[in-house]
């Protein structure tokens, strides 16, 4: 009897500690106003901009929310503006947060922390090689498409020093590194379309019922020297312009996907569960901005399935 009556106690023990752990419900970290941003919506609370030495910066209030006064916290100085803030980037390569909030508001919500990373410009590359790390040559720009495939303006330099910040609520910097070197520093091209599409997909995913904190990534920015060493021939690839990533979730920590569908199994129908929420993500009109192409890929032995999202700026599919 007194064993059943231990039996007893350990089984609600198990089964309140599994309800508390569900408990933790996904959040979106959102401010209660938006930001925009080289015409992107910004709602969430921390988010990361890439821009050139001494760059004309423009942040503007989201239109709706321009019924009172905010304030920016900008080079250990305050300016007030009810509708955009604008000032140049710093002149030196960097990392360089600023703060937009809500005036006289002293909620959690009501405040935007951005960094501001300075880039190291394209023509800073020397050869193949920028500071030490192989970039390799960027293919020529098709005549109808130059602006989607024109070379980057800049490189983000990855050190470790940045590896723990978030740039997103819910992607930290070391989320980004690239798989062609387990060297620091590493230098890559990121995109803020992606950024912002990685969290609403996150949010998305998470309303679908598949709790996930983040998200595991196979790939993200490919050098065209490391894009064509693995033996990809997609000369035109979106990883090389840093608005395309491989992504899986894996909530049990051992870099591969999980068994989405609950069968038992992982291998593509995991993958296939992500690309059907991904696939209506891209036809909601809320999301038009942010579209792009869309694949599920097969588990190899080295790797579980994944799938490929970008925001080219057109929803295709392969």
């Amino acid at each position: 009897m007194k064993k059943l009556f231990y039996l007893s106690i350990a089984a609600l023990f198990i089964l309140i500690s599994s309800c508390s752990v569900g408990a933790e419900a996904f959040t979106e970290d959102h401010a209660d106003f938006s930001i925009v941003y080289d015409e992107l919506k910004i709602p969430l609370k921390t988010f990361s901009i890439f821009v050139l030495p001494r760059e004309e910066i423009e942040v503007k209030i989201a239109e709706e929310d321009r019924n009172q006064q905010y304030i920016i916290e900008l080079g250990g100085k305050k300016y007030e503006s009810g509708s955009s803030f604008s000032w140049k980037a710093h002149g030196e390569s960097g990392h360089y947060p600023v703060t937009i909030s809500r005036k006289n508001a002293s909620g959690k919500n009501s405040e935007i922390k951005l960094n501001v990373f300075v880039l190291h410009p394209y023509s800073e590359k020397e050869g193949e090689y920028i500071y030490g790390f192989k970039i390799g040559n960027y293919p020529a720009a098709p005549a109808d498409q130059k602006e989607d495939y024109s070379k980057p303006k800049g490189f983000l330099k990855i050190e470790q020093s940045i590896l723990d910040l978030n740039l997103t609520p819910h992607f930290k910097v070391e989320k980004f590194l690239t798989n062609q070197s387990d060297q620091l520093p590493q230098f890559i091209v990121i995109q803020e379309s992606l950024l912002l599409k990685l969290e609403y997909f996150l949010a998305e995913v998470n309303k679908a019922g598949y709790p996930a904190e983040t998200f595991g990534i196979v790939s993200f920015y490919r050098s065209p020297y490391f894009n064509k060493k693995i033996g990809n021939d997609t000369h035109y690839s979106r990883h090389l312009y840093g608005d395309a990533v491989d992504i899986y979730i894996d909530n049990r920590g051992n870099e591969w996907m999980d068994d989405l569908n609950g069968d038992g199994k992982l291998d593509i129908k995991d993958a296939d569960v992500l690309f059907k929420i991904a696939k209506k993500f891209d036809q909601k009109e809320k999301y038009a901005d942010l579209q792009g192409g869309l694949s599920s890929y097969h588990a190899n032995g080295v790797r579980g399935s994944f799938i490929h999202i970008d925001t080219r700026g057109i929803h295709v599919t392969w």
